[in-house]
C-alpha cells in the first residue's frame, strides 16, 4: 500500500494549506477539505490508485465547492496521501487537520466544525460516485455519521477554560479514532474484494 507515497510523509501544516489555498484565491477553510479527503477514504477512495485519486480531485470539488487546479492539485495530492500514510501508520499518527493549540479556541472549533461537516461531505460524495449509495451503510458507520453531524453543531464562541480544552481534546479524540476506524473498515473491504 502507498507505493505511490513511499516511505511516511509529514503532513502538511494547516498554515500551510491556508496560505495556498489563499493565494490561489480560494475561500476554503483547510480542515473542511481535509476532512473530506477522509470522508472520501471512508468511502472506499484508495489514494493510492490513479483512478482514486483522479476521482478525489473532481470530488473534492463537488463536495466542498473549491476549484483545483495548478498548485492546489498538487497540494491536494500531497494531503491525500500524507494522510493515509498517517491512518495506517501503527503509531497513530493520524490527526485532524486544524489549527495549533496556541490559536485561538474559537478558530479551533470553527476548524474542528469544519473539518467534521467536510467528512461527511466527502463521505456522501464518495458513497455517491461509487454507485453504492444502495448499498446499506454499517450500522456502526451510520451511527458515527450521526454523531458527526451533532457534533458539527458545536458552539465555536467558547470562552478559553480548562473545560473548554478539555471538552475540545475529546471531542477531537472521539472524531479522529472514529475517522480511522471508518477508513480502516473500507480499506479493509477493498482488500477482501482483491
Amino acid at each position: 500500500m502507498l507505493d505511490l507515497l513511499g516511505a511516511f510523509e509529514e503532513m502538511p501544516e494547516w498554515e500551510e494549506i491556508a496560505d495556498q489555498l489563499f493565494n490561489a484565491g480560494q475561500t476554503l477553510n483547510p480542515s473542511e477539505l481535509h476532512g473530506a479527503l477522509v470522508g472520501l477514504m471512508g468511502a472506499g477512495f484508495d489514494p493510492d490508485d490513479r483512478h482514486h485519486l483522479e476521482q478525489t480531485l473532481v470530488s473534492v470539488e463537488k463536495a466542498v465547492g473549491v476549484q483545483l487546479q495548478g498548485e492546489l492539485v498538487e497540494m491536494v495530492s500531497r494531503l491525500n496521501l500524507s494522510t493515509m500514510s498517517a491512518i495506517v501508520d501503527t503509531d497513530y499518527a493520524f490527526r485532524l487537520l486544524i489549527p495549533d493549540d496556541d490559536d485561538p479556541i474559537e478558530q479551533r472549533l470553527r476548524s474542528f466544525s469544519n473539518w467534521v461537516t467536510g467528512f461527511i461531505s466527502g463521505f456522501t460524495e464518495g458513497m455517491t460516485v461509487r454507485n453504492a449509495t444502495g448499498v446499506a451503510i454499517q450500522s456502526e458507520v451510520a451511527d458515527v455519521l450521526k454523531d458527526f453531524a451533532a457534533i458539527a453543531q458545536v458552539e465555536s464562541d467558547q470562552v478559553e477554560t480548562e473545560e473548554a480544552e478539555r471538552e475540545l481534546e475529546e471531542l477531537l479524540d472521539y472524531v479522529r479514532l472514529a475517522a480511522v476506524s471508518i477508513v480502516q473498515d473500507a480499506i479493509n473491504n477493498r482488500e477482501s474484494e482483491s
